[in-house]
Formats: C-alpha cells, sequence, structure tokens
C-alpha cells in the first residue's frame, strides 16, 4: 500500500515539474512562487481525510520537491530576463489541484482495496480454523491480519472482537484486556448481552495477566457483568473463584450455588460441591451458618401404570414416555425417563441426571407436572391414537412414591 503512495505521489512531481518547465515567459519570483506552492498544498494535505503514515509519506514527497526546486533555482530567486513584477500563469493551477485530487483519492481506493483484502484472507483463516487446527505460522499470520482489520475498520467491532479473542487463546493476556477495554468504551450501555460477555472477558484477561491473582476491581467487572446476564455459568463461576481468594466465603458460595444448580448430576458438579463445601466451612470458622439444603438433589419417583380400558388400546412393544416439566419455565422437560408397555407397572425416578439442557434441572424447580404417555408413533410429543395422563402441579421435593396410572386418551 505504502508503495503505491509513492507511486502516485512521485507521477504527481513529475507533472508538476513538467508544468514548471511549461511556463510562460512571465512568471513571478520563483522562490516566493515555490513557498507558496509548498504551504498551500501541506494546509491541503493537513485536513485531508487520511491516516498519519499516509500523511506522513505525502509531506515527504512535498519536503523533498520543494529543497529539489529550490537548488534548481537561480540565487536571487529570480529567472534571468524575467520582470519582478510579471503575473503568473493560473492556467496551471486547476490542472494542478486535480492532479492532487486523483492521487488522494486513488490512495483512499486502494486503501480500501488493500483493506477488504486483508479481511477476505483472515475470514478463509477463520474458516479454516473452524475445521481444523492451524498451523503455528498461519496463527500467527491470522493475528495480525485481525489487527489489521480492526485497525482498518475500527467501527466494525467483531473484527476487534475476533482479535481480542485470538490474543486471549495465545496467551497475551494483557494486550488482550487493553482490546476489550476499547471495545467496552464504544458498546452502548442498551446492549446489555454484549457489555455483559465483554466485561467477563476483560475480567478474564486481567486475572490471567495478573497471575491469577484475585482481584477487587477484577471481582467488580464480574458484579457488573452478572447484573446484566445473571445466569451467565461461567461468570458466576469465575466470580466464585475469585470471592473465594477475596475471602468472600458468601458470595462465593452464592455464586457457586448459582452454577451447581444448573449443572446435572456429574462429575463436574461433584466437583463444584466440593468447593462448595470448603467455602461453607470457611464461613462456619467465621461464625456464620451456611444453608446447603440445596446440596441434596431433588428427585422424584413414580410409579407407572395402565387402566384396563389403556392397555386394551395399546401393544407392549409400544414407547411409553415419563417426564417433569415446569409449571412455569421452558416446554422443553427437566428430566425423561423412556420405557416400554411390557415393563409397566413400573416405579422410575427423574431427577437432574436426566437434564436435557443446561439449567433445566428438576432441582431448579419447585413446582412440576407430571406426565407418563403411551406413544404410539415413539415420538415424545402427543399425536391422536396416544394414551396418557398429567399430574400438576407436584412438588419437586416430594419425598413419597407418586402414582401415575395412564388412563386418557388423546383426540
Amino acid at each position: 500500500m505504502i508503495v503505491a503512495l509513492i507511486v502516485l505521489s512521485v507521477i504527481l512531481l513529475v507533472f508538476l515539474l513538467a508544468a514548471r518547465g511549461q511556463a510562460p515567459d512571465v512568471v513571478v519570483d520563483q522562490s516566493e512562487e515555490n513557498r507558496r506552492l509548498y504551504r498551500e498544498r501541506s494546509d491541503e494535505l493537513a485536513v485531508a481525510d487520511l491516516d498519519d503514515e499516509q500523511k506522513a509519506a505525502l509531506q515527504l514527497e512535498l519536503d523533498r520537491e520543494f529543497l529539489a526546486a529550490a537548488d534548481a533555482s537561480p540565487a536571487t530567486g529570480v529567472p534571468h530576463n524575467v520582470p519582478r513584477n510579471a503575473q503568473p500563469d493560473v492556467r496551471r493551477w486547476p490542472l494542478l489541484a486535480a492532479m492532487l485530487a486523483v492521487v488522494l483519492t486513488g490512495t483512499v481506493l486502494l486503501y480500501q482495496f488493500w483493506g477488504a483484502g486483508n479481511e477476505l484472507r483472515a475470514t478463509a483463516l477463520l474458516n479454516k480454523a473452524s475445521e481444523a487446527e492451524l498451523t503455528e505460522g498461519e496463527r500467527t499470520e491470522l493475528l495480525e491480519r485481525l489487527q489489521q482489520a480492526s485497525a482498518h475498520n475500527s467501527k466494525n467491532g467483531e473484527w476487534i472482537y475476533l482479535y481480542g479473542r485470538l490474543l486471549t487463546m495465545n496467551g497475551d493476556f494483557a494486550k488482550a484486556a487493553d482490546v476489550f477495554a476499547d471495545i467496552l468504551v464504544t458498546l452502548p450501555q442498551e446492549a446489555r448481552e454484549d457489555r455483559a460477555a465483554i466485561l467477563t472477558m476483560l475480567a478474564q484477561a486481567r486475572f490471567f495477566a495478573a497471575g491469577q491473582k484475585a482481584d477487587p476491581a477484577i471481582y467488580a467487572l464480574l458484579q457488573e457483568s452478572l447484573t446484566l446476564q445473571p445466569g451467565d455459568r461461567q461468570t458466576q463461576g469465575l466470580a466464585g473463584m475469585l470471592a473465594f481468594e477475596l475471602g468472600n466465603f458468601a458470595g462465593a458460595v452464592e455464586h457457586w450455588k448459582n452454577v451447581w444448580l444448573s449443572l446435572p448430576d456429574s462429575p463436574e458438579a461433584q466437583m463444584l460441591e466440593q468447593g462448595i463445601r470448603r467455602a461453607a466451612e470457611r464461613m462456619t470458622a467465621q461464625g456464620d451458618t451456611p444453608d446447603l439444603s440445596w446440596l441434596v438433589r431433588a428427585q422424584l419417583k413414580v410409579l407407572v401404570d395402565l387402566t384396563p380400558q389403556a392397555r386394551a388400546a395399546v401393544a407392549p412393544s409400544d414407547t411409553v414416555f415419563v417426564l417433569a416439566r415446569a409449571v412455569s419455565g421452558p416446554p422443553m422437560p427437566l428430566a425423561v425417563q423412556k420405557l416400554t408397555v411390557a415393563q409397566l407397572p413400573q416405579v422410575v425416578t427423574l431427577s437432574d441426571a436426566q437434564a436435557m439442557a443446561p439449567g433445566l434441572n428438576l432441582s431448579n424447580h419447585e413446582q412440576v407436572t407430571l406426565i407418563a404417555r403411551v406413544s404410539k408413533s415413539g415420538q415424545p410429543l402427543p399425536q391422536a391414537g396416544d394414551w396418557q395422563i398429567e399430574q400438576t402441579p407436584v412438588s419437586n421435593r416430594e419425598a413419597g412414591v407418586i402414582t401415575l396410572t395412564i388412563s386418557q386418551s388423546v383426540p
């Protein structure tokens, strides 16, 4: 891009020199004219819509031209046989101005073309990274191109965001933190979800840049993020860790509780439970009495059977779905068990171990609806010819065995 800028500048310089050679016999004092032209073009360049690098390159060519013209002029600054009171030929100035405009416009267009090519290459590398691991050279190239793309199109937050993410992945946490801090300044207050995500990434980057040392300012960033997006598990988990390190054990328990309740019964949840109990022990040592009754996961035992009429209408191989769904919440089941008519009557257990999505746990919803359905098609959604029974509301902490006898035909 700089080479193209220099080529265009040289073309302009040649044209100017040629125009000077074709000047009429009546000209003004050449030294004064050179200085006036130099100041005029310098002023135009100063207000041109170019970045500092482009302005510096054009200014350098102006300086060189001015010095060359000064060396070529007689010591008196007045050409031989030319009267001092002669007037310049103003006809050449519109053409010179047009040439300057062509150079500036061409430079901008080349810059835009160069930036588009860079972004296309960056996009190609990102697409490749989604399918296979990049080589070390490709990762370095991608980082450079993302940096160039974010600088070339600073209003496009996507390039800047990707640049910050790649810096984080490469372990350059201090620089990533600077990038995320700059993004945060440009985000409007109403962009709650985006601001929450950037606040978390900024806190993460600063935490690792500080050698994973807890800091109240970093914790404050996470708290601000959680006011915007309380359900974010990553933010809650990191906030719990920082709260623990800062001696805020009650805060750590509360953060980790939100994460634990959103997890199914899994090794990850069991490891988190150990951290929660350690924080609770510290609270006890400080004279507090934490309530950990919620650490006992909810589970419901359901006896599923069929009325004689229903059993006569279905086949032993038909599928039976037993599920719990939140009374107030998403329609997706919180827990599901699948069996066949031949296995009935049967006691099944519904628990967090059967959660179908993060955060959709039986333990998270105090009131649920229980459904038992014979599906003729084998599909979980009810269809004509199926048989079912529904009971609601049911406490997710119901201790006894709940009986569901399938007796209703689905119209």
